[in-house]
């Protein structure tokens, strides 16, 4: 290697290390742009899962739930305006044992291989996306552009949000169990008075 390449190798290392330049330029127009979004888990009346996406539009607030391990499928956990739209998500999942994959039995395309389900986001234009990056932005946070992935062996239809992963936070923010498996909101009319009077 010489000097020269050694030379920019170290330069090119240090702009991705440091946050200032075109990073920090970047990070500051995102944060202009989302201004006023927030994400699924944003409740009315509560700070936060607002006015804080990275660079991948992933929210920053669920990004560190999901390093620490948050694993639940809990509708209580969103407001009432997504709620019939998230329950609906996880009736369409066949969803059993923890250790088992958790078919999608909803709407499917190119024969059987790819999942489609109704949820919208902040960022994406489509209405649609993949029913097991649904799944884990439910029942683990939303993660924007970032990839899900399934484990190996699993099946393409699966929404169980353990076999489920993000290839660049590695196997270190996996959760061994779902905290909470409820889809039932209680009484939906004092929830909504509850959510008024919160605003």
């Amino acid at each position: 290697m010489t000097s020269d390449s050694s030379s920019n190798l170290s330069d090119n290392l240090e702009s991705i290390l440091s946050p200032t330049g075109n990073y920090r330029e970047q990070l500051l127009k995102a944060h202009a742009q989302n201004k006023g979004k927030h994400c699924l888990w944003h409740r009315r009346g509560f700070k936060g899962h607002a006015d804080n996406f990275g660079l991948q539009q992933e929210c920053r607030d669920c990004m560190d739930a999901i390093e620490k391990g948050r694993c639940t499928i809990d509708v209580t956990n969103f407001d009432l305006d997504v709620y019939w739209t998230v329950r609906n998500f996880w009736l369409k999942v066949d969803i059993k044992d923890p250790n088992e994959c958790w078919n999608w039995m909803g709407a499917t395309r190119r024969n059987n291989t790819e999942t489609v389900a109704y949820m919208p986001s902040p960022f994406h234009s489509a209405k649609t996306q993949s029913a097991h990056r649904v799944a884990f932005w439910l029942s683990r946070g939303y993660t924007g552009k970032h990839k899900i992935s399934h484990k190996e062996g699993c099946s393409v239809l699966c929404c169980n949000p353990l076999h489920l992963t993000i290839k660049e936070l590695g196997s270190k923010a996996q959760p061994t169990k779902i905290e909470t498996i409820n889809l039932n909101y209680g009484n939906i009319f004092e929830r909504a008075k509850t959510s008024v009077q919160e605003e």
